[in-house]
C-alpha cells in the first residue's frame, strides 16, 4: 500500500520533481519531502495534484484502498471539498486530535457560487456525531461550514470550540453577556455559560448546507 509520498511518486512517473513542483507551485525540496514522507501534504497540495492528475480517485491517493484511478471521468464544473476525520460533535462533543483529509466530495460549482454564495476557500466540510440535533441533523450528517462567520444569529446552527471539543448547536448570545447553547433535540437541555466562560466559546463557523446518506 506504501505511503501517501509513494503514491505521489507513482502518479509523476517520469515527470521530473522539480516540473511537478512548479505545477504544485512549491519548491522542489518541499516535494521531495512529500514523497520521502518527511512532510504530509496539506488539502491545497492534495487538491492540486488531483487537478494535476485529474484521473486520480482521491480515495487511492489518501489511503491506497481501491483503484487507482477514477470509476467514472471528472465532470467539468464541479469543485471537491475535502472531508476532515474530525467529527464536529452534536452530542456532549468530541477532543479536536486532528486535521486529516479522509476523502473528497463533489458539488457543483454553480450551486457553491450561487446558492452558498460563499468563497470555496471559506468552507470546510465536517461530519456530525451524536443525536442531540436531531431532527435536524443526524449522526453521520456532513455538514459544510462557512469559516467567515463570527457574529452570532440566533437562528442559525454554528460548530463552536469549547473545552477543546468541537460542537454543532444553535447559541444566543444574552445581554448579560452569558450564552445560551441550544440542542435541537428536545432530550438535551439548553447549557448556559456564564460571561466569564463564555469568554472561552470560540466560533468555528456558520452551518450553511447539510446532507445525509439515505
Amino acid at each position: 500500500m506504501g505511503s501517501i509520498g509513494d503514491r505521489i511518486r507513482e502518479l509523476r512517473g517520469e515527470m521530473q520533481q522539480s516540473e511537478l513542483a512548479d505545477k504544485m507551485g512549491v519548491h522542489k525540496n518541499t516535494m521531495a519531502n512529500y514523497e520521502r514522507g518527511d512532510r504530509f501534504p496539506d488539502v491545497n497540495i492534495l487538491l492540486k495534484i488531483l487537478e494535476v492528475f485529474p484521473d486520480t480517485n482521491p480515495a487511492w491517493l489518501l489511503t491506497g484502498e481501491g483503484s487507482k484511478n477514477r470509476s467514472e471521468p471528472v465532470q467539468g464544473g464541479f469543485v471537491m471539498f475535502p472531508r476532515y476525520e474530525i467529527e464536529a460533535g452534536a452530542g456532549p462533543g468530541r477532543n479536536v486530535q486532528s486535521e486529516q483529509v479522509v476523502d473528497f466530495v463533489s458539488f457543483k460549482e454553480e450551486w457553491v457560487q450561487n446558492f452558498l454564495r460563499v468563497p470555496r476557500k471559506d468552507l470546510a466540510l465536517l461530519s456530525v456525531k451524536g443525536d442531540s440535533m436531531n431532527p435536524t441533523l443526524n449522526d453521520g450528517d456532513m455538514i459544510l461550514v462557512d469559516l467567515r462567520s463570527e457574529r452570532i444569529e440566533d437562528s442559525a446552527i454554528y460548530v463552536l470550540e469549547f473545552d477543546d471539543a468541537l460542537l454543532v448547536k444553535r447559541i444566543q448570545r444574552k445581554l448579560d453577556g452569558s450564552v445560551v447553547i441550544k440542542s435541537d433535540n428536545q432530550l438535551y437541555d439548553a447549557e448556559i455559560l456564564q460571561k466569564d466562560r463564555a469568554e472561552a466559546l470560540k466560533i468555528i463557523g456558520r452551518v450553511v448546507w447539510s446532507g445525509r446518506r439515505m
